[in-house]
């Protein structure tokens, strides 16, 4: 009867451990952001700087077009947080919008650079959304 009784407690003991390390392993876990924050911002107009030559003037007008997108980008996901095709739709307008704003300050050469850019980014994306798929 004492063994029974040591093994029931011993068996709870490990599921309320078990419990706890779950919860606090799920809670742990770092959360992706929708959005880049200002930092990660900087970074990606360094690359293109870097990878398109930019002049420190063209450098920091694509600075303002791109922390401006992204704020109008939080306001509007923010406004459309329960609609997913508005929030995709609204996503898509912008980038295409800071794009466009972008290839306004670039010469020929560098327009054609930045497209090469833009689609690797999209490829990227796009295996990224498959292996999140195949996930599931």
């Amino acid at each position: 009867m004492q063994a029974s009784n040591r093994l029931i407690k011993y068996t709870g003991l490990f599921c309320i451990i078990m419990i706890f390390t779950l919860v606090g392993t799920t809670f742990g876990q770092p959360q992706r952001r929708a959005l880049p924050d200002s930092s990660q911002i900087v970074v990606m107009v360094d690359t293109l700087a870097a990878k398109l030559s930019f002049s420190d003037s063209v450098k920091s007008k694509v600075n303002e077009i791109y922390f401006a997108s992204f704020v109008e980008l939080k306001k509007a996901l923010d406004k459309n947080r329960s609609d997913f095709r508005a929030m995709r739709n609204t996503r898509r307008e912008i980038t295409e919008k800071r794009e466009k704003d972008v290839k306004t300050l670039l010469n020929d050469n560098q327009k054609e650079a930045f497209e090469k850019i833009i689609e690797e980014q999209r490829n990227k994306m796009r295996e990224r959304m498959r292996g999140q798929r195949r996930q599931f």
